[in-house]
Formats: C-alpha cells, sequence, structure tokens
C-alpha cells in the first residue's frame, strides 16, 4: 500500500485559542517522532487565524491507526471535542 495523506482543517473556537497553543506544539512534536511520520506540519489561515490546516504523511493506514492512540493525539482530540467550531479530517492517496 502506498503513502497516506491527511489534510485535518480545525476551526478554533476564538476564546479558546491560546489554549490550543501548546496543546499543537504537543501534537505536532510527538507526531514528528512517530516512525510511521514521514511529514508533519500545521498551517494557518491567512485570512482567519482560527482556521488551522494540518497536512500530514503516514507509511500506511497502520501507523495512523498507532498514531490515533498515542497520548499527544489523544489529547489534541479530546480537547478539539469541545472546543473547536469544525474539524474535517480528509484522509486521501497520492495518485500522482
Amino acid at each position: 500500500m502506498s503513502q497516506l495523506n491527511i489534510i485535518a482543517t480545525i476551526t478554533v473556537k476564538p476564546e479558546f485559542y491560546d489554549a490550543f497553543q501548546p496543546i499543537f506544539k504537543r501534537l505536532v512534536a510527538g507526531s514528528r517522532a512517530e516512525t510511521g511520520c514521514v511529514h508533519y506540519e500545521l498551517n494557518q489561515s491567512i485570512d482567519n487565524p482560527n482556521i488551522f490546516i494540518v497536512i500530514e504523511t503516514w507509511v500506511s493506514q497502520q501507523a495512523i491507526d498507532f498514531y490515533n492512540t498515542t497520548p499527544h493525539f489523544v489529547e489534541f482530540a479530546n480537547f478539539a471535542k469541545k472546543h473547536t467550531d469544525r474539524l474535517e479530517i480528509n484522509i486521501a492517496k497520492q495518485v500522482i
């Protein structure tokens, strides 16, 4: 199986913007340290500073499944449930 890409768009509730910053830092650092992580970046919208776009590349679905159980991801996911206006996750495979 080929590598998989995840594109996640996270709209943080404005009142929780500051609270998200250390969580994002731990998420990015922990994710980049995962063996199955090929690429991991956190981007911020130029038009709306409360919108973050995460672009990830993983070696396999198994690597993603393991990642979803890690402390840094679980911390982020639990916090995001109540502190975001929108969370959209797309998993894609490269075709060309």
